[in-house]
Parts: structure tokens; C-alpha cells; sequence
């Protein structure tokens, strides 16, 4: 287990509290790395349909509400920062050709100084999938061929797959990560759900674990789940990396407090989370609080013994 916790700010709804609108992010993503946050996370929806029936709890936007585009946001940060890490967590990877986003991310991965990482998932509303003209029915077979297709055109010159839903002969991507030595390869999470049979993403790609449900109940078992399967399946005996948001309390009024969630992080920490993006969505109802919070969030002891009370 890596020795000390990671520290993010999930960034929806940024654009909503300052004047500029995306653009707040060129200014607000300096002070979120002065405070000492160690990433900015982005997270993606392409378009919303008029269904927002949410298969993990409460949906707490409106399909109008703005979803910048993750990659775009992110090369945004990248030139007004310099030591912050910059993930997508999670950008729906299927809505996007194959070589179009391994082009993407190592430009990126590039244009940050090795800072991106990048988390994908499939998402969960069938009328985005059908705005954008894939088969969300589709959606997990492709996401694994995607990935591997990826880690092709990252990692070979030239590249070559062969796939049912990606094909591709002869063919170079630059800029790439081949360049890269093993340690210094770009980190990859998956927001999927912890099955025995999704247990093959993780050991094809040395992957991490976003979880969607902060709970750490459900964070403990997915874990011991998805462990089970790699150490059987593959003889992956490694801990894995898992990020979630922290498990969310409120004070007496009602609202989201930070002060009170940071009283269960040890519970959360022993679940296995080795990664915690906090969503400005909850703790940030207003541009007054964002320099407070972000301040909070800096100051958080990144100790895992410290959380864990050994």
C-alpha cells in the first residue's frame, strides 16, 4: 500500500460560480494547486438526454447543467500549472474512436509533463450513446478493445489491432508513451463495476479502481472481490489502487461539511481508498466558500497511518 493518501478536487460545477464561466478554471486551477490539493479532477458526460434516472442514488444536476469537455479543461489547467496531477475520472471512453483518444491523452500526458492520468469508465445513460451513435448495449466490450487498442498506439511503432469493434494495421500515433520507461508510465483507473468478470481490465493494465459509491462497506467488498479474482484468475497478488469520493457528512444545518467528512476518512482509508476526489459540487455551493474549502483540502494530513490511528 502506497504510504500516504492522495488529496483531489473534483472541479463540476466551477464553471458555474465564477464570472468567465469554463474559463474561471485558467484562474481557479493556480490556487487549487497553491493550496497544496494534489490533483484536479474532471469528470465527463458528452450530452445529457431528459433521463436522469441515476442507477447509483440521487441525481443532483439538471441535463442542462454544463459539462465541459474533460480533455480540453484539463490542457486548460496543464499551461497555468506545474506540479498539480490532472485526471478525467471518469471520461466515457466509448464515445470516442479508438485512435482519436489515444492521440488525445498522449498529447496531453505531454503537454502536462506527465501529469495526466487518465480514468474511463462506460457510463450510464442510453440517450447519450444513441446522440452519439454507439451501441450502449456494446458499451463494456468495447471499452476493453478500446483500451487495449490504446495501449497499442501508446506503446508500439507501429501499432496493430485486430478487434471486433477496433482494427487497425501498420499504424503510427506520435506523439505516443512508448518513450517512456515502465516506472513512469501514464497511471490508467477504471470506473466499472468490481466483478470476477471485469477483473481482466486490471490485470491487462496495471489499473486502479474508481468506485462510484463512497460507501465504505461497498468499497470493502468490491475490493476483497476484485482482489479474489485477480489473485485467482491471474496471480495478481498486488494491492489495488482504489480513488472515491470520501463517504459525505453534514452539519447540523443540513449542508455538506467538510470539517465532519474528514471524520470518515479512516473508515474509508481502511476500505482500501488510496485516492479521494472531493466533489466541489457538495462542499462548494457558492464561490464564497471555495477558497476556504480549497484551503481545508490542503491541509488535510496525507498519512495513512495517521487516518487509520496506528
Amino acid at each position: 500500500m502506497q504510504s500516504k493518501i492522495t488529496i483531489n478536487l473534483n472541479i463540476l460545477t466551477l464553471d458555474r460560480l465564477f464570472p468567465g464561466g469554463v474559463k474561471a478554471v485558467i484562474d481557479k486551477a493556480r490556487a487549487i494547486e497553491d493550496a497544496n490539493i494534489d490533483g484536479i479532477v474532471v469528470p465527463d458526460h458528452v450530452v445529457f438526454g431528459s433521463n436522469v434516472t441515476y442507477p447509483f442514488g440521487g441525481w443532483p444536476v439538471n441535463p442542462a447543467d454544463t459539462w465541459p469537455e474533460p480533455m480540453t479543461v484539463l490542457a486548460a489547467a496543464a499551461a497555468v500549472t506545474q506540479k498539480v496531477a490532472l485526471l478525467t475520472n471518469v471520461l466515457i471512453a466509448p464515445l470516442r474512436p479508438a485512435p482519436v483518444l489515444a492521440k488525445q491523452v498522449a498529447t496531453l500526458h505531454q503537454l502536462s509533463g506527465g501529469r495526466f492520468q487518465l480514468g474511463v469508465g462506460t457510463g450510464w445513460q442510453k440517450e447519450e450513446y444513441a446522440a452519439c451513435g454507439f451501441d450502449f448495449a456494446q458499451r463494456s466490450e468495447v471499452l476493453f478493445e478500446q483500451m487495449q487498442a490504446c495501449h497499442s498506439l501508446w506503446y508500439e511503432q507501429p501499432a496493430h489491432f485486430n478487434g471486433r469493434h477496433v482494427r487497425f494495421d501498420e499504424t503510427w500515433c506520435s506523439p505516443g508513451l512508448h518513450h517512456l520507461p515502465d516506472e513512469q508510465r501514464m497511471p490508467l483507473w477504471f470506473g466499472i463495476a468490481p466483478t470476477a468478470a471485469n477483473a481482466r481490465f486490471f490485470a491487462q493494465f496495471d489499473a486502479g479502481w474508481s468506485c462510484i459509491n463512497p460507501d465504505p462497506d461497498f468499497i470493502a467488498r468490491g475490493r476483497d472481490s476484485l482482489q479474489t479474482a485477480l489473485r485467482e484468475q491471474f496471480g495478481i497478488t498486488r494491492p489495488l489502487r482504489i480513488r472515491a469520493a470520501p463517504y459525505i457528512a453534514c452539519d447540523e444545518t443540513g449542508h455538506a461539511s467538510v470539517e465532519h467528512t474528514l471524520e470518515n476518512l479512516p473508515r474509508s482509508i481502511a476500505a482500501g481508498v488510496t485516492d479521494f476526489d472531493f466533489p466541489m459540487l457538495f462542499f462548494v455551493p457558492d464561490a464564497a466558500r471555495f477558497d476556504t474549502v480549497i484551503q481545508a483540502l490542503g491541509r488535510i494530513d496525507r498519512r495513512i497511518d495517521h487516518h487509520i490511528g496506528r
